[in-house]
């Protein structure tokens, strides 16, 4: 990046820094008063719509108020709202009409599309910026190079209504100033190329164009893995296309994925050259200028994460990408080290049920500045999209304060537990679990699903081993069985009893985790979003038996 970019950038995240970063350091002083406001504003600016006069809007006075009028809400109570909205015009969700559609998995098998109005992009735009502050502020040297960051399209497709369906992410980056824009490698139009080596392939050689890449950024850390299976598999042809200029499979992108890239191929054969003599290409080997990567490192996540850091050189730093999800941004990581992040308490309004409270059906529902720390909770939202007391289905705990702010870390989804007769096993738990006998046992596991299986009252774990050789399946099986029973009484008692029979492992070949996922977004899921559920009931695995079968280890 030249000097006067750099100038830019550095100048930038000092505006970002007084404009976006400092009212929310002061809300953070103050959470109750600044919480007060954001829900009497959401509400003012939403009494007319159909939803609001249904519950009441114009006569709340208090969160007291708020949450006897209003309901918790899931998306399906949402939905005839949104559809109204969506298929007549009608304010039936929001005032503002919205200026297109997220879409995501819905628990039903039918799409969610959350309304994206001005009010929200400009919100996620100030939250964007702010953690680019504090990310610049953290690790500065990351912003001296090029950035390969996978995000979305903006335009994704078209509803019947003729609303278009994209990406925040997609549309934040169409709206930053060009020496911002500059940065990036691989243009967000790319996400749009429905051939998944196709995609990987092509954003693997734009960033062979720039070796000065010092920033990685994506939701999840598997994609990374996937670019560095390629790098490994497809060397030769990369390193040619390089050499020469040229994209062996740009005749079948789509004419407006061809012209995000223009000019973005260009031939290197020094770099080329280079690049063959390196014993192995890694994001080490091939870009050792790499200071920062953002990305999720909690929940199913961190074992993908695990498996990575082998990859890049060693001095990289890892910030977590925060809480967030299609619905909203639910907190802004401060730095690499500190646990946590701090929810934009100025933007959303935050509701927090107790664990044990909410699985007990007596939840009392509390505000951010009532929570304590170490304690696990449910989260319920209000935003300017129109999701009003909108029940996240996530667990978050609390890590420590920012002013008089709790910090926030992402822990796991509600649906993260499964409870054939009664053991309640958590997600984390079958986590720590895993890792912990594969640690002893001497080798790695970038991928693995732990399904609980009704019908033989038992567990079954299917597992991809990136290095070394798999164990005994027998043998591996006791050990998490044993790991499994350490960290929950009753999945111990109930072993011990027969109640639950013993836990079976099957190996998968390499590719299953990309096979999985692939499953995963072919039945609706966002690629972006792609977050494995690690724990789950057999009966809802995207994959069928027989496919799982077909993926053995031989």
């Amino acid at each position: 990046m030249s000097r006067v970019r750099r100038a830019l950038v550095r100048v930038a995240m000092a505006a970002y820094g007084r404009r976006f970063w400092r009212p929310l350091d002061a809300a953070a002083e103050r959470p109750a008063e600044a919480q007060r406001e954001v829900l009497r504003r959401i509400l003012a600016d939403n009494q007319d719509t159909a939803f609001g006069r249904t519950h009441g809007f114009a006569g709340v006075r208090s969160h007291a108020d708020y949450w006897r009028r209003v309901p918790v809400q899931h998306y399906e109570s949402l939905r005839p709202y949104v559809e109204r909205q969506r298929t007549t015009g009608e304010t039936a969700l929001t005032s503002e009409a919205p200026v297109f559609y997220a879409q995501t998995s819905g628990t039903t098998g039918v799409p969610k599309y959350v309304p994206i109005t001005p009010s929200v992009l400009a919100l996620t735009r100030a939250e964007q910026k702010v953690f680019s502050y504090l990310q610049h502020r953290a690790c500065p040297e990351a912003f001296s190079g090029r950035t390969l960051a996978i995000m979305g399209a903006a335009v994704e497709g078209q509803l019947d209504s003729g609303h278009a369906v994209g990406s925040v992410s997609g549309h934040l980056y169409r709206s930053m100033p060009r020496f911002l824009r500059a940065r990036f490698v691989v243009p967000p139009d790319v996400s749009s190329v429905a051939d998944y080596d196709l995609k990987y392939l092509l954003i693997l050689r734009l960033a062979l164009d720039a070796p000065d890449i010092t920033y990685l950024g994506a939701p999840n850390p598997s994609s990374f893995l996937r670019l560095a299976g390629l790098l490994s598999t497809h060397r030769a042809p990369l390193t040619t296309s390089l050499a020469t200029g040229t994209f062996d499979g740009l005749d079948r992108l789509a004419p407006d994925v061809r012209q995000a890239i223009a000019g973005r191929i260009t031939a290197q054969p020094a770099r080329a050259a280079a690049l063959d003599r390196l014993p192995a290409l890694t994001f080490a080997s091939v870009w050792p200028d790499i200071k920062l990567l953002t990305t999720w490192t909690g929940g199913s996540c961190g074992i993908a994460l695990g498996s990575l850091r082998r990859l890049l050189p060693e001095a990289t730093r890892v910030m977590e990408i925060g809480y967030q999800s299609t619905e909203f941004r639910g907190t802004l990581a401060l730095d690499a080290e500190t646990p946590g992040g701090l929810p934009p308490l100025h933007h959303h309004f935050f509701e927090f049920a107790e664990e044990t409270t909410w699985d007990a059906g007596r939840p009392e529902f509390l505000s951010v500045d009532q929570l304590q720390p170490g304690r696990r909770y449910h989260v319920i939202v209000t935003t300017v999209a129109g999701l009003y007391r909108y029940f996240m289905n996530d667990l978050i705990e609390v890590t420590g304060l920012c002013r008089r702010t709790p910090l926030l870390r992402f822990v796991q989804k509600g649906r993260g537990v499964t409870s054939i007769t009664g053991e309640k096993l958590y997600e984390s738990q079958a986590i720590d679990a895993v890792q912990q006998a594969a640690r002893e046992h001497g080798f790695a596991a970038s991928f693995f699903l732990v399904a609980a299986d009704e019908h033989t009252s038992a567990y079954t774990l299917y597992v991809e081993a990136d290095r070394g050789t798999p164990p005994d399946c027998e043998a591996f099986a006791a050990a998490v069985d044993a790991q499994l029973g350490a960290r929950n009484l009753e999945y111990h008692a109930k072993r011990d009893s027969g109640r639950l029979g013993p836990l079976a492992v099957v190996w998968l070949r390499a590719g299953a985790a990309e096979a999985y996922k692939a499953a995963c977004v072919g039945t609706g899921q966002r690629e972006g979003q792609y977050k494995p559920a690690v724990l789950q009931y057999a009966k809802e695995l995207k994959l069928s038996r027989a496919a799982f079968d077909a993926l053995r280890l031989l």
